[in-house]
């Protein structure tokens, strides 16, 4: 029997989801007069982004690129929100080009995850790794929204900061310490716990459903950044689907292998111990009848034989000559039956062996997606 397939459990990760969503942009540049053209509320969003950004950021804000509102649009960012989220000049790339992005220095703070996407308060800017594989596109939407609010954060007041923080820890507390939310958390705070305020804002904003213990002080605050919090929410549902679902997949189908596998090793195992006795009537037919053919026709012609077969089939006491025809027919039998057996057990074995293959690429495919969602790994794959 082969080896068993190993099962890859899907990693569990909330910042992440999976939804595909497309939003025209026309986008109107003159170069070296600063002038943008967008539609609709991108138009709002920028126009209004100066005003909204986080004390600190300087320059003009660059009109946002199609990658930049296609993420906005699946992160369903409000106006509001697109403003902030396009005053940082949002850059969106891929896994060599975030190597180094994020990570911490002197002159800024690095809020959030700095595996997949970061906040650089002191230059009001969000950088985020989009893994090249479109399934996990989701993944980078997460991260646009929790990017997002790390920012809109900083455009709270001391005031309102002070009265969300409660709110922010009953809705966290409301989950077990075993948790995604609270792993992921933890993590992201680290040894920095003057950033949990900010990091809570962000995850209970993209994680936490709505009615999910989000206080409606907490939700109206949301609702200033995030056009359609459910929506979001369900991104990270769709990632987290997506990657169980193809685990499940591979752990249903590695057992039936398992099994399909144990059957034909007993298959194989069986057809050769009947092989085997099989073989050995045949060799005492084949005595026995070359014994009976050198008798004398008088001795022959007298002579009765009895057989219990291998299978226990029973040739009762008869002249010898219908004993042995009886015989023959048995091993015509056996042959014939074992013919067919080995036949069908190789077809089952032939099977069982596409079928691990089949596993085999769906463990690659979800390794792969696994190895995709951290960038640093991704890069040198």
């Amino acid at each position: 029997m082969a080896e068993p397939l190993p099962v890859v459990p899907s990693r569990r990760t909330g910042r992440r989801g999976l939804r595909a969503a497309v939003a025209a942009l026309v986008v109107l540049a003159v170069m070296g007069g600063g002038w943008w053209l967008v539609t609709g509320d991108h138009l709002a969003a920028v126009l209004t982004s100066v005003a909204s950004r986080p004390q600190g950021a300087v320059g003009r804000v660059p009109a946002p690129s199609a990658t930049a509102v296609q993420l906005a649009d699946a992160a369903h960012l409000s106006s509001q929100g697109r403003a902030i989220f396009y005053g940082t000049a949002p850059r969106v790339l891929d896994a060599k080009s975030f190597a180094g992005q994020c990570v911490n220095a002197r002159t800024m703070a690095v809020l959030a995850d700095g595996a997949v996407g970061c906040y650089l308060t002191g230059l009001n800017k969000i950088v985020l790794y989009e893994p090249a594989d479109p399934r996990l596109h989701g993944f980078a939407v997460l991260t646009v929204a929790h990017e997002t609010l790390h920012a809109a954060w900083e455009t709270l007041t001391t005031r309102e900061r002070d009265r969300l923080v409660p709110l922010l820890e009953a809705a966290v507390a409301s989950f077990p310490a075993d948790s995604t939310l609270q792993k992921e958390l933890a993590g992201s705070v680290g040894s920095h716990p003057q950033n949990r305020p900010t990091e809570m804002f962000a995850y209970v904003g993209t994680l936490v459903a709505s009615g999910g213990g989000v206080d409606p002080v907490l939700e109206a605050v949301y609702a200033r950044f995030i056009a359609d919090r459910a929506a979001l929410v369900a991104v990270n549902t769709a990632d987290v689907a997506l990657l169980d679902g193809m685990s499940t997949t591979i752990q249903e189908a590695s057992k039936a292998l398992a099994v399909s596998e144990t059957k034909n090793a007993q298959d194989r195992a069986q057809q050769t111990a009947d092989s085997a006795s099989v073989a050995f009537y045949q060799r005492a037919y084949d005595a026995k009848v070359a014994e009976v053919a050198a008798m004398p026709a008088s001795t022959r012609n007298g002579l009765q034989l009895s057989w219990t077969w291998w299978d226990g089939t029973k040739l009762p006491l008869a002249p010898a000559e219908q004993t042995l025809s009886a015989a023959a027919a048995l091993l015509a039998r056996d042959h014939a039956a074992l013919s067919q057996r080995a036949t069908a057990t190789a077809a089952a074995e032939a099977a069982a062996a596409k079928e691990r293959v089949r596993i085999q690429g769906l463990i690659d495919d979800l390794n792969g997606l696994q190895t995709q969602l951290d960038p640093a790994k991704a890069a040198v794959s």
